[in-house]
């Protein structure tokens, strides 16, 4: 009987088995790669205490503005919005003393950038309301091709519902996933700030929510000394970027359309005495450009002082009974335009 054979089998694995056994540490590497940026995502989103102290912040001014608005039916309002030189100075029931209109504090912070600060501000207005636009001049230097870490982690963390009712409802993320994803991505800063503030068992951020006052102005108890007087600030360049000028303009457009005065005026800032006359010409210059967008609220001051001692922590962050004045003086020269027309 004849047996049969058979060839010996060379070679049994695949060329696509080869392929994917060359190619399984790429894909494990990628996997604990993604796996990685997830868990500092969500380092970053949920244990941010940056975001998570400004998120407060704004969900309890917005309720107090909602709040305001039913107790106050149709009676116009005023909303001042800025970085957190609005929400430390601005004291809303002395503008409503000076004007005789309710009043709200929408500040924010500086690190949100200018749109999401502006939207915010305008995003309970209506017709008839006012809006004042006090905002820190650096932020307006800054084209904002994309919305700012701080704003995104804050926006996401109130349920994607962020503050676009305003000027820019519907259009404050220009690029909306790949924004969300860079903001959220921590990095090494961030990481190792925060690991260090775990180990010496301080505090997380450097303001509590205990900071927030019934007005919704900020306040702080420091025993560090007063802010540090600024040298000169050239203003040349303020407000010449393409986009900065499309955003005011909008904003303007925005104000007419919806029947609500929006105006812009100078946070006061701390400047050594050498320069104060020098500083405030140089803001007087650069508020006739502002002018070309936005009516001003103008004061004597014209947003520079040499009152240290009237400062927390930075040249922007009044102490309440300064902050209390600096608003008296805004609800003054409000109240002055609007008899005269302006």
């Amino acid at each position: 009987m004849r047996l049969t054979t058979f060839p010996a089998v060379k070679g049994s694995i695949s060329a696509s088995d080869k392929g994917s056994r060359r190619r399984w540490p790429w894909y494990f590497t990628a996997g604990v790669a993604l796996l990685m940026w997830i868990l500092a995502s969500l380092v970053s989103f949920k244990w941010d205490p940056e975001a998570g102290f400004w998120k407060e912040v704004i969900e309890r001014k917005i309720t107090a503005a909602d709040g305001l608005r039913e107790l106050e039916g149709d009676k116009p309002m005023i909303f001042v919005g800025g970085g957190s030189s609005c929400s430390f100075s601005i004291h809303p029931d002395l503008l409503t003393e000076e004007t005789g209109l309710p009043a709200v504090n929408l500040g924010g912070s500086a690190g949100m950038g200018y749109r999401y600060l502006i939207d915010l501000a305008t995003s309970r207005a209506r017709k008839g309301d006012i809006v004042i636009l006090h905002l820190e001049p650096e932020i307006l230097q800054v084209d904002e091709h994309s919305l700012q870490p701080l704003a995104v982690k804050v926006d996401l963390s109130r349920g994607l519902t962020g503050a676009t009712r305003g000027a820019f409802a519907g259009e404050l993320y220009q690029r909306p996933v790949l924004d969300r994803l860079a903001a959220l991505r921590p990095g090494a800063k961030f990481l190792g700030t925060l690991a260090a503030k775990v180990v010496r068992g301080g505090p997380l951020y450097r303001y509590r929510l205990e900071d927030i006052q019934e007005n919704g102005v900020l306040g702080m108890v420091t025993t560090e000394p007063n802010a540090d007087r600024e040298g000169f600030q050239s203003m040349k360049g303020w407000l010449e970027d393409e986009k900065v000028k499309a955003d005011l303009k909008r904003v303007a457009e925005f104000g007419e359309k919806q029947g609500i005065r929006i105006f812009y005026t100078l946070p006061w800032e701390v400047f050594r005495p050498e320069i104060l006359v020098a500083q405030r010409l140089e803001h007087a210059r650069a508020l006739e450009v502002m002018e070309g967008f936005l009516p001003i609220i103008r004061d004597a001051t014209m947003g520079a002082t040499a009152e240290n001692d009237w400062f927390l922590d930075t040249g922007y962050h009044m102490r309440r009974e300064p902050g209390r004045e600096r608003t008296r003086v805004l609800g003054q020269a409000l109240k002055r335009m609007l008899e005269e027309g302006l």
